[in-house]
């Protein structure tokens, strides 16, 4: 499978309350057509998560440019509310960390990568929805959301410690879903939030003295899948305690932001340059301290693949925001 760079796909937005349901026939490449012809007719899919994660993955794909080189794992057709139907050749392997393609059957010689991180979501999903043996189809593993339509703290953080006051510092989700599924291993197994999350700092009263809306901060819908205690340190030395968020970016890792509670409760988003993310791997999924090198800097580890071993990025601030600082 070619992989390479782009521009944004050319689908438009992807309205997954628009598609009504997905048909998924698997392809073994050790086939045959005529066995592949054989196969039997997809059983239809509906489950809201499961159409939620195409639309997404649709709506981040790229378009690449020149020859494609593919053999797809599925053919994927929608179907949406008043009927219509659009076909695909969706490619996805089961390696997780990898980009997926997706290629339109009325133009096979346009493809659009799938970002890893939506990629992967799609396997998790697919794999347990669909079979893969030409047979019978799989028990789908994705469970029915509830609407989460109250606040509901997945982090509550003591900031005695830090401050000196009886405070808190609390992660929760506003408005979103919540859903369960433990037969598919990967970043949705278990328990999981999605929707509209936000900042909150509480008195020992449960009085709120100020609020963060952390969801306008991330480009993605926030996920969370476990509840999880904030990770704090002071990088930038100026004495408020900062701390970082992170959500699923790859097999190898999570993507974080930094920010910092300051005085009067308030709590800002500290710049990185030049993405205004750092990719860490780490066991720690949500929030992970940093290795601090100095007041004033701090290092993070990755694992890369084309080298095959662990790699450091150095951080400094310069007075107004975190500079990556290469070797």
């Amino acid at each position: 499978m070619m992989v390479l760079s782009g521009c944004q796909n050319a689908f438009g937005y992807i309205n997954a309350k628009w598609i009504h349901e997905i048909n998924l026939t698997y392809h073994q490449l050790d086939q045959q057509p005529e066995q592949q012809a054989a196969l039997v007719e997809p059983e239809p899919i509906s489950d809201a998560a499961l159409i939620k994660t195409v639309a997404e993955a649709m709506n981040k794909s790229k378009r690449l440019q020149g020859e494609l080189d593919y053999a797809p794992d599925f053919t994927m057709k929608l179907v949406y509310g008043d009927g219509y139907t659009e076909e695909y050749a969706l490619g996805l392997g089961k390696e997780k960390g990898h980009n997926g393609l997706l290629v339109a059957s009325v133009n096979s010689g346009k493809g659009y990568s799938i970002p890893a991180k939506h990629a992967d979501k799609l396997r998790d999903m697919i794999y347990g929805a669909v079979s893969t043996d030409g047979e019978q189809p799989a028990a789908k593993s994705v469970q029915a959301a509830v609407v989460v339509t109250g606040p509901v703290t997945l982090s509550r953080n003591e900031l005695f410690p830090l401050t000196g006051r009886e405070e808190y510092l609390n992660l929760r989700l506003l408005q979103g879903q919540y859903n369960e599924d433990w037969a598919t291993l990967g970043p949705l197994w278990g328990r999981h939030w999605s929707g509209t999350f936000e900042l909150v700092v509480t008195d020992a009263e449960d009085k709120v003295l100020s609020t963060f809306p952390l969801s306008r901060h991330f480009q993605e819908d926030l996920e969370f899948g476990d509840f999880f205690q904030l990770e704090f340190g002071d990088y930038n030395g100026d004495g408020d305690p900062d701390f970082t968020i992170g959500q699923y970016g790859s097999s190898n890792g999570y993507i974080f932001k930094l920010f910092s509670l300051g005085e009067n409760h308030v709590i800002r988003e500290l710049p990185i340059q030049p993405t205004g993310e750092m990719f860490i791997s780490s066991p720690e999924r949500y929030s992970v301290k940093l290795d601090q090198v100095d007041k004033s800097s701090f290092k993070t580890t990755y694992y890369d693949n084309s080298v095959g071993q662990e790699l450091h990025t150095l951080y400094q601030w310069n007075g107004t925001e975190f500079q990556r600082v290469d070797p």
